[in-house]
């Protein structure tokens, strides 16, 4: 197929992924200005007799006008064009530059809590111009939602009605059977297997999503051994996982919310997207009157006190001092009355200098550094997402056991530039430790800052690291 000419204007250049319904290329259209690229889906009827192609060209027709409805929204691909060719069905939509969400949720990773209500709020603002179609996806899963690298917006792609071309049966009588179920397993609830889909089956797949993110498990059971269920219920239990004891707290009002997307009965589900998201408003009330009053009148007896109060203790604030390293361009302010830099000894390693309490010893016989590591990337250029998962890789190699949380926002940087965030605890000697490491890519290497303290002490010299952190400035360097 690569290099071939469909439609007589799209050449496909290469292909992204097959699946039980059909190919999808990258191509280019060489029939317009710039030869944008686009993706072309190609699917192949279960049967080729001529009542079946007959039949299956009405439901492509029927599926594929749906589909140019959809993309009148501006995170729902465009439908560029649909045509039949060579006893096979073709879509051609717009290429969405960017990346699966499959790269956000990496499996062993829980993400926070802030992360997967917004993630939610994304995916379900853009189901609910779905559902007011009176259409369903069917397939949503983590490979299906792309993050847009224009803007970071969520997009959803590969709807899944379309796909019933390529599973339609035709019996003599001319009754039309679809033997094969659309959607992806661990995704899926009961009704959509047994061929019976409804706007809240799109809801438990958006709910299990959630529950991927915030317990690091894939709920596919192919590849591992999916989310536990009650045996008697059907319901699925995924408080539990990890013996209860997830490493992301999850308020109860978040988790009922999910726990209504993905029931097993789809009567007890909530029955569109626009439901969930009123739910979700609710996870930030607003402050009644009367409080929001007493907050005021408080607030102007409090701050002058406070102001007062911090007069008295302005001149003990530390004094932060620039930091320069030449070689790796980087530079840094730390405060000099009470932390020390210490540069490595040799070329060995990516350490590039770690800072540590003057008198380190004296207040804690525990880690409490501060590290910046500069990495050359393989030849084979990294983006941040597979620096972040490089990132995982090697914590888990090196403490098998820990429980990572990926604090990564839109909004994480450092030197301006996005970032991603990691926290997890480890264990050494004695010490419980707890880290937090911050990344990004840039001009073919990585940088990122660590910071390790006692688990206990922590959040006592965080503000400090952040500060640090946010001081933090990868300078060009000149080739």
């Amino acid at each position: 197929m690569i290099g071939q000419i469909l439609g007589g204007r799209y050449q496909i250049l290469e292909q992204l992924g097959k699946g039980g319904f059909g190919v999808t290329f990258t191509a280019v259209d060489i029939g317009r200005p710039g030869n944008p690229h686009c993706v072309v889906k190609q699917f192949k009827p279960m049967s080729t007799d001529p009542y079946n192609l007959e039949v299956g060209k009405r439901l492509f027709v029927r599926e594929a006008e749906k589909l140019e409805k959809l993309g009148n929204h501006d995170q729902i691909p465009r439908l560029l064009a649909y045509f039949q060719e060579n006893q096979e069905f073709y879509l051609v939509q717009e290429y969405i530059e960017g990346y699966d969400l499959s790269r956000e949720l990496v499996s062993g990773v829980q993400l926070s809590e802030a992360y997967v209500i917004q993630l939610l709020q994304d995916i379900l603002e853009v189901l609910d111009f779905v559902h007011q179609q009176n259409l369903i996806h069917r397939d949503l899963k983590t490979s299906n939602i792309r993050r847009r690298q224009a803007d970071g917006k969520i997009v959803l792609i590969d709807f899944g009605a379309v796909k019933e071309v390529t599973t339609q049966v035709v019996n003599p009588q001319g009754q039309v059977s679809f033997p094969t179920r659309i959607g992806s397993p661990g995704y899926m609830p009961s009704e959509q297997e047994r061929g019976d889909p409804k706007l809240s089956s799109d809801i438990y797949a958006v709910g299990i999503i959630a529950i991927q993110a915030l317990t690091g498990i894939n709920p596919d059971p192919r590849l591992g051994a999916g989310l536990p269920t009650n045996p008697q219920t059907g319901e699925i239990v995924w408080r539990d996982a990890y013996g209860g004891k997830l490493r992301t707290q999850v308020s109860d009002k978040l988790a009922n919310i999910i726990d209504k997307m993905v029931r097993y009965d789809y009567r007890q589900r909530y029955q569109s997207a626009n439901e969930v998201l009123q739910a979700l408003k609710t996870l930030s009330p607003q402050p009644q009157p009367w409080k929001l009053w007493l907050a005021v009148g408080l607030a102007a007896v409090m701050i002058p006190l406070i102001l007062w109060i911090l007069s008295l203790f302005i001149n003990l604030k530390p004094t932060f001092v620039p930091y320069n390293e030449p070689k790796s361009g980087i530079t840094i302010k730390y405060p000099s009355n009470d932390w020390k830099p210490i540069e490595p000894s040799g070329n060995f390693g990516s350490e590039v200098v770690k800072f540590i309490p003057k008198n380190q010893n004296k207040v804690n016989s525990c880690p409490l550094v501060i590290t910046i590591d500069v990495k050359d990337l393989s030849q084979q250029l990294l983006s941040l997402e597979e620096s972040k998962n490089l990132a995982v890789r090697n914590i888990k190699n090196i403490n098998p056991n820990s429980q990572i949380r990926d604090d990564s926002q839109p909004s994480t940087t450092l030197s301006k530039l996005n970032a991603y965030k990691l926290t997890y605890t480890r264990q050494e000697g004695q010490c419980k430790l707890k880290v937090m490491e911050i990344g990004t890519v840039r001009d073919g290497k990585a940088y990122f800052i660590t910071y390790t303290a006692e688990e206990k002490e922590y959040n006592k010299y965080l503000e400090l690291a952040e500060t640090m952190i946010n001081s933090f400035e990868i300078k060009v360097q000149e080739h």
